[in-house]
């Protein structure tokens, strides 16, 4: 769990490490003097970042099967990396747009996609299956000052910035 010698530099080797982890980072947090408000943001991002890459980077199974976050202050800034060994996953370019389960496509869609099958039935094609998700990256991304992206064939590292002011 958290690296001894270094304050600011924890390694989950699972899930469960997750609540210990939360503790920790609070604590990080808030001796840094960051408000309640900021720190929500910051542990959600962060465990958001670290649950996907567990049970979505991770689901083929490896021996390298953690997730490194450091932390660090940046000026006015605090600095977190989450770093996992999974496939590249680009946030920016790979994540679904946001979208919650069980919403009907755009009626207008719909609608225009009726006509086109009484049209030419023969030409008809399946839905196209959408994922679902993208959420949780999508408030990685929105509740932040900045967020990057670092992929390589031996993992992903997302960077978040927030200011502390």
């Amino acid at each position: 769990m958290k690296v001894k010698g270094e304050a600011s530099k924890w390694v989950l080797s699972e899930l469960s490490d997750l609540s210990q982890f939360s503790d920790d980072f609070r604590s990080y947090c808030e001796e840094r003097n960051l408000d309640d408000g900021k720190i929500f943001e910051l542990e959600l991002s962060v465990e958001e970042l670290i649950v996907n890459s567990f049970t979505h980077g991770y689901q083929g199974g490896g021996e390298q099967e953690t997730v490194v976050v450091e932390a660090e202050e940046a000026g006015p800034d605090v600095r977190i990396s989450v770093r996992d060994h999974a496939p590249p996953f680009d946030l920016f370019r790979d994540a679904p747009a946001p979208r919650l389960g069980g919403e009907d496509p755009e009626p207008e869609i719909e609608a225009k996609a009726e006509l086109e099958t009484e049209a030419e039935p023969e030409t008809v094609q399946e839905p196209k299956e959408e994922k679902e998700g993208g959420l949780g990256i999508h408030l990685v991304k929105s509740l932040n000052d900045r967020v990057e992206y670092y992929g390589s064939q031996d993992g992903n590292i997302v960077v978040i910035i927030k200011s502390k002011s």
